[in-house]
């Protein structure tokens, strides 16, 4: 060997990779080499399984299919398929995007329909994958199919416009204006290009689904050619039949399964490799033992609870139809064994769920609060003897961080912590040199809020495994208790697989003991952390087999502490300075309780001896116990505690049978904490230390955690750290900071602080966080686990604070005026008050709830109970754009812990395209919307009708996001606050109380910031004190309650109270206050908008009173008689119908009008609208065009009548243009521009004057407009563009003296005067502008016309693919 090679080592430490050795797993398959799995069935309850992962292909016979069952229980790939066709002779039919969908006789003869017909739906693939894999196959696809074309024409766009200034030098401002509308078409051109370029990765693809019965059950065909070729479209069927996967591009691969008789097709993605990731960790088989999973042959049923929609969240509706479908294949005999769950949140309150006797019902009034999610999960394993592994969560180093589940009612489910060995440090984190094997810094610590025992074991929570197929990855490393809990679930899945091969009968709760009394403990890791150890395989098999004939094998011990029905002891309530007896509900409840044998429950009995692991814990020594409820009592007396935690267990002992370890537990943990004397001292803690410098020693992964009682007035404390080792220099310390503080019936997550800290000894390191008065703090520091070296760490904690300590500070009514605030600080501190509102909230009211039970497939739990759903309807105004927050308040913040299983909603868009989406905890995701009308559609599910109709009046809050904030200001002095005098800013507050006052905003300050209509309250936060570090944590958050919206007696029908932006409080009072004031007389708005069908190509018709416009500008003639009046108003009345009846009916109207009145030119305009609406479709240029196009049938009726059809057409065109022509030959023109020219109009009736020059003006553009309109069909028609094209100038010249060209009332006409020149790139920039009015697909219809005759077909392909998902024919399903 040469001496570049020495020292190199051959041999990878494979083993490590996918650890299994820590656990005995790898002696247990040497042993037992048949004990791999088979035969047991593992549900991973995840983000999906991707089967064409390595290892997930096949069991160990390498044929047999591992992934035997694929599911989306979130409903995120749901496509509804109710509506039936039947294909025409051709075998085509039409999607629901719009294209011809073409079968090929080879499938036409496959379906097994009755009628032949075939079911259509629509699926967008966006949110089947993660967000980062959608990146990657939008830059494929923008690489392959956009990238040369594309910037090929931004090159030529760019060419042209040189080329022009060429030949125009000089400022575009001074050219004529026909050379003008030349430069703006090409630079609309290139900006055109240029903004296809910026959203091409935000546009969404959607395929057109077709879905028929054949002999070998439904057929799936997804058209993602997008061209309607069936034959080159993707083809699958039902994976629970053919197991089939397919490819819908180089990274997303699909499977299907079909529900409710056809009518929902489910597409199954993955929305993140979390999933495939646990499954090989479970169960992955590579034929090499080191890189195995833990039970390689154990087959695996995905089932996705994570959803697409929400990032990858999870929801009520995933977790009880995964539920379900778990319930029902254990019915049908396809048993599932093993659930593995590592996802998870953390629940508000943990001891929900509780599923009781009925003899404990009638014995207690008190039970805790239900779950719908915990009483499922508590039934799936009582019932149906299905193993639960769940990951306790990634939340630590901090006590009490356990997650749900494991966290739930009952201690049911096996919790896993996470652990990492020293070969796992060396293989899969590349570490240059290994340390002692340990838990994970940030693993979630018990106890449960509640006291329960949430960890139960520990297991390596690190591995590189396998990955889906769309990562373009073999393998990746993960760690995480997400990555232990598969570790523990294969494991059980071994010993499921040796117990079914020996004939023991086992239950969940058997296993659960077993692998608790066999487990190794770690005498030198965290407690709290390791539940009863590191899981030892081997010895729990030994465990089971050795005590295969115990009689608790088949049941649980349920035990209950005091009224809230806790599942333990947790005394963390301020100084315990006296003994508490607490009552221990202990019942025997054995598996499947409900249809176990009477004759068993009435032999049960076992005779305990209770040992208390600590002297400060007592009870009874002994407790006999049969079938029923027994009640101990346990004394706790903390009184000789020092400050800390404390920790204490009750085990249960069989005298019959001692060595099998204890039956159940009874865990107490107490925290004593440290107390300051803030009176005299400042209010500073320091850890009690043997170091002369007063230093603790940190080695990697040391804990160090002191409870500290938060002192009065106390809202902020300032941690500072610095390393004292003499010989560190500038070598940096990596410590983990986990601040928590526990509030009533809220979760470890409320108030708390994470962060990782870089400390060195030359510089002092601070952190300030944010904290509670009166409730204990644990300060946890931690040396994160793989930071090398001994570490000698000086701290100390300063709590400061300034609050508000008078009754409802921080809410202010403005109906009640001055708000004042009695304001203390725990030290002297200066204080610098700071009140800034940020948010908007709007109450929505549901206009609709309606009540229907859901799938009688997938949302009925077994036996029979029939799931059903409320679902509210919410209407959303949206006057300006604005980012917007949704939340239901009655069901936000809970999921787990929630009584409704649901709170899914959905924010559409008035074409009912799909904008957002939310569910727990939304309140704080904002959402970009723009200008317009939004529904929102909220779903809330529940097994019992009763209890869904008690929410159908439950309310949704709009938060706006404020452009500007609203600073609110402080005063010192009540009058001065009145009058807006003297401000307060800052001062050195000490000892005493002070009072400072805020005024209510002004009506003027409410209008200016634009408030949403219907406004309730503002929201924001208070600070007080001046230093900058406490200002960002020290937040109190702070809502201004408005005053009511004046109500109005016309309304615009919303039930959201959608009226204009300034129907608030303030607004109201200002509208009260101006009217004393006389009304200026404003300009006519026009009645009609201009995407109103009804006005024909949008040119606005005024609804005022006609106009002479043969009179002067001057004042318009008074002293009417009695018979002018009359006339006028028979005038008016006649005019109001011409637009409205039937064109026999109008003409006739319009000539009376017109013979009596002959200079009224209104009733012209009018019988223009009447002949457009009835006689034209409403067609944009390019649209029109393409439409005369289309070649003529041959000779014979249909001829015939496209002829009739184009003689009507070319008569109704002929008369707008006789009927325009009257106006405009009847109006002033030069008068009117006469006029506009005036720079002040000193006459005494200018006001009418200008109502009166106004009218006429509107009229003549409208008019103007409608003859250009008219002249431009003609000339396509006719195909004599060109020759019409000077007139269609003159026209339009006529018009931009008055308006400009995109102005609402004149675009409609300047899209055909730019199309009349080719001019695309103006087409584009008009189309658009009428875009951001309203949206329709006729507009993005013509944007794709406009692309196509530039030749952009790869921009033509992407607006209809804009299009289809833009325009959906209905709301989507949940």
């Amino acid at each position: 060997m040469s001496m570049a090679t020495s020292g190199i080592v051959e041999s990878f430490p494979t083993g490590a990779l996918v650890p299994k050795a820590e656990t005995g797993v790898l002696n247990f398959l040497q042993k037992y080499p048949e004990y791999d799995g088979r035969d047991v069935t593992i549900a991973i309850f995840d983000s999906g399984v991707d089967p064409r992962a390595t290892g997930l292909e096949t069991l160990c016979d390498g044929k047999t299919v591992k992934v035997i069952e694929r599911y989306d229980c979130s409903g995120c790939g749901d496509v509804d398929m109710k509506k039936k066709v039947t294909p025409d002779e051709g075998g085509s039919v039409k999607g629901l995007s719009g294209n011809s969908l073409k079968l090929s006789p080879e499938l036409m003869s496959l379906n097994t329909d009755p009628d032949k017909a075939v079911r259509v739906g629509l699926k967008s693939f966006s949110d089947l994958v993660p967000s980062k894999v959608r990146n990657n196959i939008v830059a494929q696809a923008k690489l392959k199919h956009w990238d040369k074309p594309h910037k090929t024409a931004t090159a030529n766009a760019s060419r042209k416009i040189v080329e022009f200034e060429s030949q125009n030098p000089g400022e575009a401002s001074k050219l004529p204006w026909d050379k003008k509308i030349v430069k703006e078409n090409l630079d609309f051109e290139l900006e055109m290009l240029n903004s296809y370029e910026k959203v091409y990765g935000d546009i969404k693809t959607s395929y057109d689904c077709v879905l028929f019965p054949t002999a070998n059950g439904w057929l799936t065909i997804i058209d993602t050619t997008e061209q309607g070729d069936l034959e080159q479209a993707l083809r699958i069927g039902e994976y629970s039949r053919t197991h089939e996967t397919r490819n819908v591009d180089d990274f997303l691969s699909i499977s299907v399964n079909v529900h409710d008789e056809g009518n929902v097709l489910e597409v199954v993605g993955m929305c993140s490799p979390h999933g495939t990731h646990v499954s090989s960790i479970a169960s992955g088989n590579h034929s090499s033992r080191d890189v195995d999973g833990v039970a390689p042959n154990a087959k695996i049923v995905s089932m996705t609870i994570g959803d697409g929609r929400l990032g990858s969240m999870e929801t009520g509706t995933a977790l009880v139809r995964a539920m379900t479908k778990v319930m029902e294949l254990c019915r049908e005999g396809r048993r599932i064994d093993v659930i593995n769950m590592s996802y998870g949140e953390h629940a508000n309150w943990s001891n929900t769920g509780e599923s009781v006797s009925d003899e404990m019902r009638r014995r207690r009034r008190k039970v805790c609060a239900s779950s719908r999610i915990g009483e499922l999960m508590n039934e799936v394993v009582n019932k149906y003897g299905v193993v639960w592994v769940a990951s306790a969560g990634n939340h630590g180093p901090a006590l009490c961080t356990v997650g749900t589940p494991p966290d739930i009612s009952q201690p049911s489910l096996i919790g896993v912590g996470a652990y990492v060995s020293p070969q796992m440090m060396e293989a899969e984190y590349a570490m240059r040199e290994k340390l002692p094997g340990n838990v994970y810094t940030w693993t979630s610590r018990d106890p449960c809020i509640d006291g329960g025992q949430g960890v139960t074991v520990c297991a390596p929570g690190g591995a590189i495994a396998s990955v889906p197929q769309f990562t373009m990855s073999k393998s990746q490393l993960m760690n995480g208790t997400s990555m232990a809990a598969p570790h523990v679930a294969g494991a059980v899945a071994l010993l499921i697989s040796g117990l079914k091969q020996q004939n023991i009968e086992y239950s969940p709760y058997s296993i659960k003991r077993a692998i608790s009394a066999t487990a190794t403990k770690l005498g030198y890791v965290d407690p709290f952390a390791q539940g009863h150890g590191l899981l030892n395989v081997e010895k729990a098999f030994e465990h089971l087999a050795e005590h295969r004939q115990s009689k608790d094998n088949m049941l649980r011990f349920s035990v209950r502490v005091g009224n809230n029905q806790a599942k333990g002891i947790h005394l963390r309530q301020g100084v315990q300075r006296k003994f508490v007896d607490f009552n221990v509900n202990i019942e025997p409840i054995f598996f499947n309780d409900k249809e176990a044998d009477p004759k068993d429950k009435f032999n049960f009995n076992v005779r305990l001896n209770l040992i208390a692991s600590q002297t400060w814990v007592q009870c009874g020594a002994f407790l006999d116990l049969s079938y029923g409820t027994r009640s101990i009592v346990v004394r706790v007396d903390p009184t000789g505690l020092q400050p800390g935690v404390h920790s204490a267990v009750i085990r249960a002992y069989d005298t019959d049978n001692v060595q099998k370890g204890s039956l159940f537990e009874i865990p107490v943990t107490v925290v004593q904490p440290h107390v300051l004397d803030s009176e005299h001292n400042l209010p500073v803690f320091e850890p009690v230390s043997s170091k002369g410098d007063n230093s603790v020693e940190f080695q990697p992964n040391t804990i160090q955690r002191d409870f500290i009682l938060v002192p009065q007035h106390a809202t902020w404390a300032e941690l500072r750290m610095r390393i004292t080792d003499p010989n560190r220099g500038k070598d940096i310390g990596k410590f983990f900071v986990h601040t928590n503080q526990l509030l009533p019936k809220q979760s470890c997550r409320k108030l708390e602080t994470m962060k990782i800290v870089a400390v060195g000894s030359e510089n002092e390191s601070t952190m300030t966080f944010k904290v509670k008065s009166g409730k204990i703090l644990e300060l946890c520091i931690a040396k994160y686990w793989s930071n090398y070296g001994q570490s000698h760490l000086k701290y100390s904690l300063l709590f400061r604070g300034v609050e508000a300590h008078n009754p409802n500070a921080y809410v202010m009514h403005a109906g009640r005026g001055i708000h004042k605030l009695e304001i203390e600080a725990l030290v002297s501190e200066d204080v610098q008050p700071l009140l800034q509102l940020k948010n908007a909230a709007v109450v929505l009211k549901p206009s609709e709830a309606k009540i229907s039970p859901l799938s009688a497939t997938r949302d009925v739990i077994p036996d029979g109970r029939q799931v059903y759903q409320n679902l509210l309807v919410f209407n959303l105004n949206v006057a300006k754009p604005a980012e917007v927050a949704l939340y239901a308040p009655i069901f936000n913040d809970l999921l787990y812990e929630a009584e409704f299983e649901s709170q899914m909603w959905m924010l559409y868009d008035a074409n009912k395209a799909l904008v957002a989406t939310g569910d727990a905890h939304s309140q704080t995701f904002f959402t970009k919307l723009e200008k317009g009308d939004y529904t929102v559609r909220l779903q809330v599910r529940h097994e019992k009708r009763e209890l869904l109709e008690k929410i159908s009046e439950a309310n949704l809050v709009a938060a706006f996001k404020l452009t500007n904030a609203l600073t609110l200001d402080f005063y010192e002095n009540y009058n001065q606050c009145i009058v807006g005098g003297r401000k307060f800013v800052t001062a050195l507050l000490r000892g005493s109380t002070r009072v400072l006052y805020i005024a209510p905003i002004t009506q003027e300050r409410l209008n200016k910031a634009n408030l949403p209509a219907q406004c309730a309250w503002l929201s924001g936060n208070l600070v007080f004190p001046q230093d900058e570090a406490a200002r960002r944590v020290a937040l109190h958050p702070f809502n201004y309650i408005l005053n009511p919206a004046e109500k109005k007696a016309h309304t615009n029908g919303s039930s959201n109270g959608s009226s204009a932006a300034g129907s608030t409080a303030a607004a109201a009072a200002a509208s009260t206050a101006s009217a004393a004031k006389p009304k200026a007389t404003a300009t006519p708005q026009a009645a009609t908008s201009v995407t109103n069908p009804a006005a024909g190509d949008g040119i606005t018709v005024q609804s005022d009173p006609p106009v002479d416009s043969t009179a002067s500008p001057a004042s318009p003639k008074k002293g009417k008689t009695n018979a002018d009046d009359y006339a006028e108003s028979l005038r008016d009345f006649q005019c109001s119908h011409i637009a409205k009846c039937e064109l026999e009916m109008a003409e006739k109207i319009y000539n009376e009008v017109v013979a009596a009145h002959p200079k009224h030119l209104q009733a012209n305009l009018l019988l223009i609208q009447n002949i457009e609406s009835n006689q034209l479709k409403t067609q944009l240029p390019l649209t029109f065009a393409n439409a005369q196009k289309t070649s003529p049938p041959e000779a014979g009726e249909g001829s015939d009548k496209q002829k009739e059809d184009q003689k009507k057409l070319r008569s109704a065109l002929e008369r707008i243009v006789s009927l325009a022509d009257k106006v405009i030959q009847e109006t002033d023109t030069e008068a009117l521009l006469s006029y506009y020219g005036l720079k002040n109009d000193t006459r005494a009736d200018a006001a009418k004057i200008k109502t009166n020059m106004d009218k006429q003006k509107n009229n003549l553009i409208e008019a103007l407009s409608k003859k250009g309109i008219a002249l431009a069909k003609l000339a396509v028609l006719d195909d004599s563009i060109k020759d019409r094209l000077a007139e269609i100038n003159d026209l339009y010249t006529e018009i931009i003296k008055f308006v400009d060209a995109n102005d609402s009332k004149a675009i409609q006409f300047a899209l055909w005067h730019a199309y009349a020149h080719a001019h695309y790139g103006r087409m584009y920039k008009y189309v658009v502008k009428l875009i951001e009015e309203k949206r329709t697909r006729d507009h993005f219809e013509e944007l794709a016309a406009i692309n196509g005759a530039l030749g952009h077909e790869h921009i033509q392909t992407v607006i209809n693919r804009m299009m289809v998902t833009a325009f959906p024919s209905s709301f989507r399903l949940f």
